[in-house]
C-alpha cells in the first residue's frame, strides 16, 4: 500500500486527532468523576448519619454504652468510615483506628429525641481517605478507560467508513479511469451511494473531459485524415507534374525536387547534383538576366517570371526553352526558401519562331519578303554598315504570266529568287519587294564589285528559261536602280525612292551593255539604273 496514499493519511490524522482529543477527554472526565466521586463519598457520610441519627439521639439522651457502640459499630462497618467518635457530656466512646490524626471528618450534633433543637451529643465521623481516593481514582480511570476504547472504537469505525466512502471509491474511479483509453467511448462508472454526492460529480466531471477528449480526438483524427489525404494529392500532383518543381535555398542547394526536373537534367545531358547555383543559374544561357528578373521581382514583393533558354551539353540536341516561375517562401522558422516552376515552352517558341519566319519570308519564293528585309536593312542603319540598295524590277513578266498564266508566272518569280541567291554571298540580302519587283542588298561591297555582282544578276535572270507545264522556254530581263547607304541617304524610305528613280531611268535609257552603264551611272551621281 502507498504509505502517502489518500487513506493512510486520513487513518493517520484520524488516530492523531482521536489520541488528542480521547487523551484530553479522558483527563478533563477522569477529573471530574474523581471529584464527583469524592463529592458523593461525603453525601454518603451524611446519609449514614441520617441513617443512624435517631438511633444515636437515643443513645447519648439515655447515654446508653451499649447502644452507643452499635452505632458507631455500624458506621465503622462502611468503607468511607475509618473510625467514629461518640460523645456526650458524660460519656466518649470510639470505634476504628485512627491512622493520621489530621484525617478529614465530619462533625454532627445529636440532637435530643424529644427536642430537636436541644444538643445532647456529638457524633464525629473520621473518613478514610485513601479508600475514597482510591475509589474515586478507579471509577476515573474505569470511565477514562472506557472512553478511550470508545474513542478506539470510533476511529477505526471512522476509518472503516472513510474507506468504504471516499477511499475506495476513489481508488475504483482512479483504476477506472487508468483503464480508459483516450479517444474510445469508454466512460466511468458511479460508485455505489455516490450518484450525486462530491465524488460521483468528479466522475460527471471527467466523463465530461472524456467526452472532450473523445471529440478532439475524433477531429484530429479527421483532420489528420484530410491532411493525408491532401498531402497525397499534393505529392501526387507534385510528383506526377509534367513541369519541373524545385525547392532551393538562397544559396542554391536543392531541398526538394520531383521527377519531371531529372527529366529535364536528362533532356539537357546534366547529371544531378545538389547545387546548381543560385536560382539554377548553371543551367540558363542568360544568368545575368535572370539574376536581374527575379531580383527586380523579389524587391517589389511580386512572383518572378521569365523565358530564358536553357544550356544543353549535346550542341546537336532541340533547343530548351522554358518560362521559370519564382515564388519566395517563408517557413514558420523564418527560413526563406525558393520555388522555381520550370514550364517547357520550346514548342511554343518554335512556333513562335516559325511564324515570324512566315511573317517575314514570302511563301512563294522562300526569301524575304518587303517586312522581313526592312527589318534587316534597319538593322544595318542601326549598326551604322554601309551597303548598296538595288532594286530590280523583271521586264516582260507580264507578258508570260498574261499569256502562260500566274502558274507559269510563279515558276518566274521562283525561278528569279534562286538564281539571286546563288548569285549573293552569305550575307547579303535578297528578298521580293512586291509583285515582279525584287531588292538586293550588298552591305559592305565596293563599286567594282556591285558592277561585276549586278552583270551576273542579269544575266543568270535573262537565260531563257524551261516551262515543264508549258513546255517552252520564256525569257526575261530585268531593271535595276542603285543607291548607297550613307553617302546616298541615311533613311530608308529615301533610298528606296532614289533606288526607284535608278530604275526607272535604266528603262528609259534602254542600255544594252550593263556593265558600261553602271560605270557611267557612278561617274555621274552617286546612283545608277541598267536595263
Amino acid at each position: 500500500m502507498n504509505k502517502s496514499g489518500l487513506l493512510i493519511r486520513l487513518a493517520l490524522i484520524i488516530i492523531f486527532a482521536a489520541l488528542a482529543i480521547g487523551f484530553l477527554s479522558a483527563q478533563i472526565f477522569y477529573r471530574i468523576t474523581y471529584l464527583d466521586t469524592v463529592q458523593d463519598t461525603k453525601n454518603e457520610i451524611s446519609q449514614l448519619y441520617s441513617t443512624v441519627s435517631a438511633t444515636a439521639s437515643v443513645a447519648a439522651y439515655l447515654e446508653d454504652t451499649e447502644m452507643a457502640n452499635d452505632v458507631l459499630k455500624g458506621l465503622v462497618s462502611n468503607n468511607v468510615v475509618l473510625a467514629a467518635e461518640f460523645k456526650t457530656s458524660n460519656l466518649k466512646l470510639i470505634d476504628g483506628v485512627l491512622a493520621q490524626s489530621d484525617n478529614a471528618k465530619s462533625e454532627f450534633d445529636i440532637p435530643s429525641p424529644f427536642i430537636k433543637e436541644d444538643t445532647v451529643g456529638k457524633l464525629i465521623l473520621y473518613h478514610d481517605e485513601k479508600y475514597i481516593q482510591q475509589h474515586a481514582q478507579q471509577i476515573g480511570q474505569n470511565n477514562a478507560t472506557a472512553l478511550v476504547t470508545q474513542a478506539i472504537f470510533v476511529t477505526l469505525i471512522t476509518i472503516f467508513i472513510a474507506y468504504v466512502l471516499i477511499t475506495k471509491p476513489i481508488l475504483s474511479v482512479g483504476s477506472a479511469l487508468g483503464k480508459v483509453k483516450p479517444g474510445t467511448e469508454d466512460r466511468l462508472s458511479y460508485p455505489v451511494f455516490h450518484t450525486s454526492s462530491e465524488i460521483g460529480v468528479l466522475v460527471d466531471d471527467v466523463n465530461f473531459l472524456l467526452d472532450k477528449a473523445y471529440n478532439s480526438f475524433q477531429e484530429e483524427t479527421k483532420l489528420r485524415q484530410d491532411i493525408e489525404f491532401l498531402e497525397k494529392r499534393f505529392r501526387m500532383l507534385f510528383e506526377n507534374s509534367i513541369s519541373p518543381i524545385i525547392l532551393t535555398e538562397p544559396s542554391g542547394n536543392i531541398i526538394l525536387f520531383n521527377k519531371a526536373f531529372e527529366v529535364l537534367l536528362s533532356k539537357l545531358g546534366k547529371h544531378f547534383k545538389k547545387n546548381f547555383g543560385v536560382l539554377l543559374e548553371e543551367i540558363f544561357v542568360d544568368r545575368e538576366q535572370l539574376k536581374d528578373v527575379v531580383e527586380l521581382a523579389i524587391s517589389s514583393d511580386e512572383i518572378a517570371t521569365g523565358e530564358f533558354k536553357l544550356v544543353s551539353e549535346d550542341p546537336s540536341s532541340d533547343t530548351v526553352w522554358v518560362q521559370i516561375v519564382v515564388t519566395t517562401i517563408v517557413s514558420e522558422d523564418l527560413k526563406e526558401y525558393y520555388q522555381l516552376t520550370l514550364h517547357d515552352i520550346s514548342k511554343r517558341r518554335k512556333q513562335l519562331e516559325k511564324l515570324s519566319e512566315l511573317a517575314d519570308y514570302d511563301q512563294l519564293t522562300n526569301i524575304l519578303n518587303r517586312h522581313g528585309a526592312e527589318v534587316q536593312i534597319k538593322q544595318l542603319i542601326a549598326d551604322q554598315i554601309p551597303f548598296a540598295f538595288i532594286l530590280l524590277d523583271l521586264n516582260g513578266f507580264k507578258q508570260v504570266n498574261d499569256i502562260y498564266g500566274h502558274d507559269a508566272g510563279d515558276e518566274i518569280l521562283r525561278h528569279v529568287a534562286k538564281q539571286l541567291l546563288i548569285s549573293l554571298r552569305k550575307r547579303d540580302i535578297a528578298c521580293r519587294w512586291g509583285g515582279d519587283e525584287f531588292v538586293v542588298v550588298l552591305p559592305g561591297i565596293s563599286k567594282e564589285d556591285l558592277v561585276k555582282l549586278s552583270e551576273k544578276i542579269y544575266d543568270k535572270i535573262a537565260k531563257p528559261y524551261y516551262l515543264n507545264n508549258q513546255d517552252m522556254q520564256v525569257a526575261v530581263g530585268s531593271s535595276m536602280g542603285v543607291t548607297f547607304y550613307p553617302d546616298d541617304h541615311t533613311d530608308l524610305k529615301s533610298l528606296v525612292k532614289l533606288a526607284d528613280q535608278a530604275m526607272y531611268r535604266a528603262k528609259r535609257n534602254k542600255q544594252t551593255a550593263p556593265s558600261e552603264y553602271i560605270k557611267f551611272a557612278f561617274d555621274q551621281d552617286s546612283s545608277g539604273g541598267v536595263k
